[in-house]
């Protein structure tokens, strides 16, 4: 999958990407030290454990094959069908210039065709994105509307007193 420029792709996340992952989660200026070490921590249960199903990271590169950005993303446990979008976050200096739509997309497109995944999950009948409210995630809510997911649920003060737990959803095929 590539940006209609061609300049990015996607592929899975390779343990040599794993120093650009922690530079980028740090230069968003985003995550507070513990989100950071959480991220990572996800990271290195992917790489390091190749038989786990909990979660799949991909990240986005450039010509020269240098993580711009990364997602984790992996089936919600006890659901049918329902996958959880993780963790995106995008370099800096990629940012406004297709990465993380290229990521979600991605995502997507994995999510509903399990085969894609190599697993035996079902395929997405819904994608759901967590995000905070401060406005330091306004330009990721504006990501998840851009690509149409639904705002469906605000939990006031969730983080913390002020920052509340956004919940975005997309849904892939009809109920039955």
């Amino acid at each position: 999958m590539t940006t209609p420029e061609g300049s990015l792709q996607v592929r899975p996340l390779r343990r040599d990407d794993r120093a650009s992952i922690e530079r980028i989660l740090r230069q968003t200026q985003v995550f507070h030290e513990i989100e950071v070490q959480c991220a990572l921590e996800l990271i290195d249960v992917y790489l390091n454990n190749v038989a786990q199903k909990d979660y799949w990271l991909a990240c986005a590169v450039d010509a020269a094959d240098r993580a711009v950005g990364y997602v984790c993303y992996g089936p919600t446990p006890m659901t049918f069908g329902t996958y959880d979008l993780y963790w995106i976050a995008v370099d800096p200096a990629w940012h406004g210039r297709g990465a993380g739509s290229l990521l979600v997309e991605y995502v997507e497109q994995q999510v509903c065709n399990p085969a894609l995944m190599r697993s035996s999950t079902a395929p997405a009948r819904l994608l759901v994105i967590e995000t905070s409210s401060l406005p330091r995630y306004e330009s990721a809510r504006r990501l998840y509307q851009r690509q149409h997911y639904d705002e469906v649920a605000r939990l006031k003060d969730f983080y913390a007193e002020g920052d509340d737990r956004v919940v975005y959803i997309k849904r892939f095929r009809e109920k039955s």
